[in-house]
Protein backbone atom coordinates (compact mmCIF):
# COMPACT_ATOMS: atom_id res chain seq x y z
CA UNK A 1 0.00 0.00 0.00
CA UNK A 2 1.84 3.31 -0.56
CA UNK A 3 1.46 6.55 0.87
CA UNK A 4 -1.54 7.77 -1.12
CA UNK A 5 -3.31 4.91 -0.50
CA UNK A 6 -2.81 5.35 3.62
CA UNK A 7 -3.82 8.76 3.38
CA UNK A 8 -7.12 8.49 1.38
CA UNK A 9 -7.78 6.00 4.23
CA UNK A 10 -7.14 7.74 7.09
CA UNK A 11 -9.09 10.23 5.19
CA UNK A 12 -12.30 7.53 4.73
CA UNK A 13 -12.00 6.75 8.24
CA UNK A 14 -11.91 10.43 9.80
CA UNK A 15 -15.16 11.43 7.71
CA UNK A 16 -16.91 7.88 8.62
CA UNK A 17 -16.19 9.28 12.42
CA UNK A 18 -17.24 12.60 12.12
CA UNK A 19 -20.37 11.87 10.23
CA UNK A 20 -20.97 9.11 13.01
CA UNK A 21 -20.78 11.56 15.62
CA UNK A 22 -22.63 13.93 14.16
CA UNK A 23 -25.70 11.85 13.12
CA UNK A 24 -25.24 10.86 16.63
CA UNK A 25 -25.63 14.61 17.94
CA UNK A 26 -28.92 15.18 15.50
CA UNK A 27 -30.50 11.96 16.43
CA UNK A 28 -33.78 12.09 18.36
CA UNK A 29 -32.28 9.28 20.72
CA UNK A 30 -30.44 12.26 23.00
CA UNK A 31 -32.72 14.60 22.67
CA UNK A 32 -34.08 15.87 26.01
CA UNK A 33 -37.15 13.37 27.04
CA UNK A 34 -37.08 14.51 30.71
CA UNK A 35 -36.21 17.63 32.80
CA UNK A 36 -36.25 16.94 36.68
CA UNK A 37 -35.92 19.60 39.00
CA UNK A 38 -34.20 19.45 42.40
CA UNK A 39 -33.41 21.25 45.62
CA UNK A 40 -36.11 23.73 45.26
CA UNK A 41 -38.79 24.87 47.82
CA UNK A 42 -39.80 28.44 47.23
CA UNK A 43 -38.98 29.00 43.52
CA UNK A 44 -41.16 26.90 41.55
CA UNK A 45 -40.28 24.34 38.82
CA UNK A 46 -41.94 26.38 35.98
CA UNK A 47 -39.88 28.86 36.76
CA UNK A 48 -36.67 27.25 36.88
CA UNK A 49 -37.54 24.92 33.57
CA UNK A 50 -38.37 28.43 31.69
CA UNK A 51 -34.66 29.55 32.96
CA UNK A 52 -33.16 26.43 31.50
CA UNK A 53 -34.62 27.30 28.28
CA UNK A 54 -34.38 23.56 26.53
CA UNK A 55 -37.26 21.84 24.77
CA UNK A 56 -38.22 18.32 23.74
CA UNK A 57 -35.85 18.75 20.37
CA UNK A 58 -32.81 20.01 22.20
CA UNK A 59 -30.09 17.83 22.25
CA UNK A 60 -28.70 16.84 26.13
CA UNK A 61 -25.21 16.14 24.47
CA UNK A 62 -25.05 19.74 23.15
CA UNK A 63 -26.87 21.41 26.73
CA UNK A 64 -24.41 24.04 27.64
CA UNK A 65 -24.22 23.93 31.08
CA UNK A 66 -22.46 27.34 31.65
CA UNK A 67 -25.48 29.47 29.87
CA UNK A 68 -28.32 27.43 31.66
CA UNK A 69 -26.69 28.12 34.74
CA UNK A 70 -25.96 31.85 34.23
CA UNK A 71 -29.64 32.28 33.31
CA UNK A 72 -31.24 29.64 36.30
CA UNK A 73 -29.51 32.39 38.81
CA UNK A 74 -30.68 35.18 37.16
CA UNK A 75 -33.35 34.31 40.22
CA UNK A 76 -31.35 35.65 42.73
CA UNK A 77 -32.76 33.76 45.53
CA UNK A 78 -30.65 30.87 43.73
CA UNK A 79 -27.32 30.14 45.11
CA UNK A 80 -26.24 27.51 42.65
CA UNK A 81 -26.78 25.08 40.57
CA UNK A 82 -25.73 21.22 39.19
CA UNK A 83 -26.57 19.53 36.22
CA UNK A 84 -26.24 16.02 35.65
CA UNK A 85 -26.78 14.11 32.62
CA UNK A 86 -28.33 10.76 32.53
CA UNK A 87 -27.95 9.45 28.75
CA UNK A 88 -29.76 9.07 26.58
CA UNK A 89 -32.57 11.51 27.63
CA UNK A 90 -32.98 12.61 30.98
CA UNK A 91 -31.45 15.77 33.05
CA UNK A 92 -31.24 16.53 36.29
CA UNK A 93 -30.60 20.17 37.61
CA UNK A 94 -30.18 20.68 41.24
CA UNK A 95 -30.38 23.75 42.78
CA UNK A 96 -29.08 25.18 46.16
CA UNK A 97 -31.68 28.15 47.56
CA UNK A 98 -31.02 31.01 49.30
CA UNK A 99 -32.33 31.31 52.76
CA UNK A 100 -34.22 34.73 53.33
CA UNK A 101 -33.05 35.60 56.66
CA UNK A 102 -33.99 39.04 57.78
CA UNK A 103 -35.60 42.28 56.31
CA UNK A 104 -33.81 45.69 56.66
CA UNK A 105 -35.53 49.15 55.41
CA UNK A 106 -34.12 51.55 53.44
CA UNK A 107 -36.71 54.75 52.74
CA UNK A 108 -39.91 53.62 51.65
CA UNK A 109 -38.50 49.95 50.71
CA UNK A 110 -37.98 46.61 52.22
CA UNK A 111 -35.01 45.05 51.56
CA UNK A 112 -34.93 41.26 51.69
CA UNK A 113 -31.59 39.57 53.05
CA UNK A 114 -30.03 36.34 53.30
CA UNK A 115 -27.97 34.88 55.96
CA UNK A 116 -25.14 36.16 54.70
CA UNK A 117 -26.43 39.49 54.56
CA UNK A 118 -27.05 39.34 50.48
CA UNK A 119 -29.66 41.37 49.20
CA UNK A 120 -32.39 39.05 47.52
CA UNK A 121 -35.13 41.40 46.86
CA UNK A 122 -36.53 45.04 47.25
CA UNK A 123 -40.05 44.87 47.93
CA UNK A 124 -42.65 47.81 49.34
CA UNK A 125 -44.58 45.11 51.85
CA UNK A 126 -43.30 42.35 54.34
CA UNK A 127 -43.98 38.62 53.34
CA UNK A 128 -43.21 36.62 55.63
CA UNK A 129 -42.35 36.33 59.51
CA UNK A 130 -38.11 37.12 59.70
CA UNK A 131 -36.51 39.47 61.91
CA UNK A 132 -36.22 43.52 60.98
CA UNK A 133 -32.70 44.95 61.61
CA UNK A 134 -32.44 48.26 63.44
CA UNK A 135 -29.36 50.29 63.28
CA UNK A 136 -27.24 49.16 60.07
CA UNK A 137 -25.92 52.33 58.92
CA UNK A 138 -26.04 52.24 54.80
CA UNK A 139 -27.19 54.81 51.85
CA UNK A 140 -26.87 52.05 48.72
CA UNK A 141 -26.97 48.33 48.30
CA UNK A 142 -27.22 46.61 45.22
CA UNK A 143 -29.48 43.31 44.82
CA UNK A 144 -27.61 40.36 44.69
CA UNK A 145 -24.49 41.92 46.69
CA UNK A 146 -23.90 42.34 50.14
CA UNK A 147 -25.47 45.09 51.91
CA UNK A 148 -22.85 47.73 51.83
CA UNK A 149 -22.69 49.04 54.92
CA UNK A 150 -20.69 51.36 57.25
CA UNK A 151 -20.46 49.93 60.76
CA UNK A 152 -19.12 46.33 59.32
CA UNK A 153 -18.26 44.53 62.66
CA UNK A 154 -21.89 45.28 63.27
CA UNK A 155 -23.24 43.51 60.10
CA UNK A 156 -20.84 40.53 61.02
CA UNK A 157 -22.27 40.32 64.29
CA UNK A 158 -26.19 40.67 63.40
CA UNK A 159 -24.61 37.96 60.14
CA UNK A 160 -23.53 35.80 62.81
CA UNK A 161 -26.53 35.75 65.05
CA UNK A 162 -28.92 35.28 61.83
CA UNK A 163 -27.28 31.86 61.22
CA UNK A 164 -27.35 30.80 64.91
CA UNK A 165 -31.32 31.66 65.14
CA UNK A 166 -31.44 29.28 61.75
CA UNK A 167 -29.33 26.87 62.99
CA UNK A 168 -31.75 26.99 66.06
CA UNK A 169 -35.03 26.97 64.50
CA UNK A 170 -35.85 30.37 65.89
CA UNK A 171 -35.60 32.74 62.88
CA UNK A 172 -39.47 33.22 62.19
CA UNK A 173 -39.71 33.87 65.77
CA UNK A 174 -37.62 36.83 66.21
CA UNK A 175 -39.32 40.27 65.08
CA UNK A 176 -36.34 42.73 65.37
CA UNK A 177 -32.70 42.11 66.40
CA UNK A 178 -31.12 45.92 67.13
CA UNK A 179 -27.43 46.95 66.64
CA UNK A 180 -27.97 50.38 67.75
CA UNK A 181 -25.27 49.71 70.41
CA UNK A 182 -22.86 47.65 69.23
CA UNK A 183 -22.13 46.83 72.58
CA UNK A 184 -25.58 45.44 73.65
CA UNK A 185 -27.40 43.54 70.64
CA UNK A 186 -31.25 42.89 71.44
CA UNK A 187 -33.19 40.50 70.26
CA UNK A 188 -36.65 40.99 70.53
CA UNK A 189 -39.76 38.51 70.21
CA UNK A 190 -42.04 41.10 69.97
CA UNK A 191 -42.18 42.98 73.61
CA UNK A 192 -39.52 40.38 74.78
CA UNK A 193 -35.98 41.39 74.70
CA UNK A 194 -32.80 39.80 75.03
CA UNK A 195 -29.85 42.08 75.90
CA UNK A 196 -26.83 39.63 74.57
CA UNK A 197 -24.14 41.92 74.29
CA UNK A 198 -21.91 41.43 71.59
CA UNK A 199 -21.09 38.39 69.62
CA UNK A 200 -18.65 36.65 72.07
CA UNK A 201 -20.38 33.35 72.91
CA UNK A 202 -23.21 33.74 70.93
CA UNK A 203 -23.77 30.21 70.16
CA UNK A 204 -24.17 29.62 73.98
CA UNK A 205 -26.67 32.74 74.05
CA UNK A 206 -28.75 31.57 71.48
CA UNK A 207 -29.38 27.98 73.03
CA UNK A 208 -29.92 30.47 75.81
CA UNK A 209 -32.61 32.05 74.06
CA UNK A 210 -34.11 28.83 72.98
CA UNK A 211 -34.70 27.56 76.85
CA UNK A 212 -36.36 30.71 77.80
CA UNK A 213 -38.86 30.69 75.38
CA UNK A 214 -39.45 27.04 75.87
CA UNK A 215 -39.98 27.99 79.60
CA UNK A 216 -42.21 30.58 79.24
CA UNK A 217 -45.37 29.98 79.08
CA UNK A 218 -46.77 32.46 75.92
CA UNK A 219 -43.28 34.22 75.45
CA UNK A 220 -44.11 35.97 72.29
CA UNK A 221 -47.00 37.76 74.51
CA UNK A 222 -44.83 39.09 77.55
CA UNK A 223 -43.26 42.08 78.04
CA UNK A 224 -39.72 42.95 79.40
CA UNK A 225 -36.10 42.21 79.21
CA UNK A 226 -33.89 39.49 79.81
CA UNK A 227 -30.26 39.96 80.40
CA UNK A 228 -28.22 37.15 78.91
CA UNK A 229 -24.86 39.07 78.14
CA UNK A 230 -23.31 37.19 81.08
CA UNK A 231 -23.19 33.35 81.26
CA UNK A 232 -25.26 31.73 84.50
CA UNK A 233 -27.38 29.34 85.55
CA UNK A 234 -30.53 31.26 86.01
CA UNK A 235 -32.32 34.48 83.85
CA UNK A 236 -34.23 36.78 85.41
CA UNK A 237 -37.21 38.86 83.26
CA UNK A 238 -37.47 42.70 84.29
CA UNK A 239 -41.11 43.19 83.24
CA UNK A 240 -41.76 46.39 81.18
CA UNK A 241 -44.73 49.07 82.70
Amino acid sequence: MNFKDKKFIIALVLCSVVLTAVLILVSPLFHIQEVVIQGNNRISTSDIKERLGVSSSSNILLLNTRNARRRIMGNLYIGDVSFRRDLPGHLYVTVFERRPSAYVMHMENVLVLDDFGRVLDVRTYFRETLPLLVGLQFTRFQRGEILDVSNATDFDSVVLYTQLLINYDLIHNISHINVSDPDNIRILVNYLEFHVGGDADADEKVRAIVEVLNRLPDAGRMRGIIDIRESRSEFFLNPLQ
